[in-house]
């Protein structure tokens, strides 16, 4: 009876999944799992011999050719030069001809264009308009702040900061308003101090 049991037994053995995959990983002539292909790097691995062809010169110059010179300021302004002479624009006046030995004006990037609409008529040159007479306004008025050693007059200066004249008349210092009520006093000895802005 064990004998029919052990038969049985290893006749249910090829039945389970995991056998069949031991038995074709371990008792198998060729491995299943190996990688695949013909390359010359995968015959090499496996031990091939390998006929590499032999790496030969391209025939002819490969090289290219000296770089060409790259133009100077020098001809590219003339070259730019010769353009303008040669495009008129319609419409427009030419300007006179420069007196022989002397360059004409170059046309720079702040000198205004012509009109480059064709048939329209160059702009008349009108005189200028003069100001119209305001009343003078008088000068602003600069602020007194009051520090710890006595007040100090501050005058308008051009950034939207006053300049301080202290209590003994020496001039220096700077006075910066904050924009919160507060205003930042730079003395002339290199004190920092902040007072309310007066109103």
């Amino acid at each position: 009876m064990r004998r029919f049991a052990l038969l049985g037994l290893a006749l249910l053995l090829p039945a389970c999944s995991g056998f069949s995959t031991f038995f074709s990983n371990t008792h198998w002539f060729a491995d299943p799992h190996r990688p695949l292909g013909d390359s010359e790097n995968m015959r090499r691995v496996r031990g091939q011999d390998v006929s590499v062809p032999q790496l030969l010169p391209e025939p002819g110059n490969v090289w290219p050719g000296p770089i060409p010179a790259q133009p100077t300021l020098e001809q590219l302004m003339r070259e730019e030069g010769q353009e303008m002479q040669r495009a008129p624009v319609p419409g427009q006046p030419q300007p006179p001809p420069a007196p022989p030995g002397q360059r004409p004006p170059r046309r720079g990037s702040s000198t205004p264009p012509g009109s480059v609409e064709p048939g329209l008529a160059p702009l008349p040159n009108l005189p200028p308009v003069p100001a119209p007479n305001l009343p003078s306004t008088a000068a602003p008025h600069g602020h007194t702040y009051q520090t710890p050693t006595g007040q100090v007059t501050g005058s308008p200066g051009p950034g939207g900061y006053e300049t301080l004249t202290t209590p003994k008349g020496e001039p220096g210092g700077i006075a910066v308003p904050n924009g919160n009520g507060t205003t930042t006093l730079i003395m002339p000895d290199g004190r920092v101090l902040t007072v309310p802005s007066p109103k």
